[in-house]
């Protein structure tokens, strides 16, 4: 069973987290040190405002992330708030754990009094649609085209 809560309440995780950011993207953080990574993650500890992440785990393992967010493309600020940055060891994937996280964002959302959520994304596109989120556009981001996606709460 996949448990979910705030990053906050579990800064302990921030190292690993960082360690797995860098794995799973390393031309992006090429030039980030492993400090400097930390106190990006340490940037989402809110529970009640923007950014705030999640984190999962399945039998008290790490297993999986996700961030409500402001809009992370600047092209795009009517699309806010945006759950991004979802992550979950690969061990793990194909077990309900991403679903589980982006099931949790939008909770989180709908707890903030959001009426609608977005989300770009590459790999997670199946995970949206099947929790009823429309995909809108491709957008071209820096790194290529990303599928943009709507979740009315």
């Amino acid at each position: 069973m996949t448990k979910i809560g705030f990053l906050a309440d579990h800064l302990d995780t921030i190292p690993t987290l960082a360690i797995w950011f860098r794995n799973q993207w390393p031309d992006y953080f090429a030039d980030w040190s492993q400090a400097e990574m930390e106190q990006d993650f340490l940037e989402d500890i809110a529970k009640d405002s923007l950014p705030s992440r999640l984190v999962a785990f399945a039998a008290d393992e790490l297993v999986g992330t996700i961030v409500l967010r402001e809009q992370s493309d600047e092209t795009l600020p009517e699309c806010q708030p945006e759950l991004g940055g979802l992550f979950v060891i690969a061990a793990h994937r194909g077990q309900g754990v991403g679903t589980a996280l982006v099931q949790a964002g939008m909770q989180l959302a709908r707890a903030q009094g959001y009426e609608a959520v977005y989300a770009t994304t590459v790999a997670a596109a199946s995970i949206l649609e099947s929790q009823g989120w429309t995909f809108l556009k491709t957008v071209v981001h820096q790194d290529g085209p990303l599928a943009l996606y709507e979740c009315k709460l």
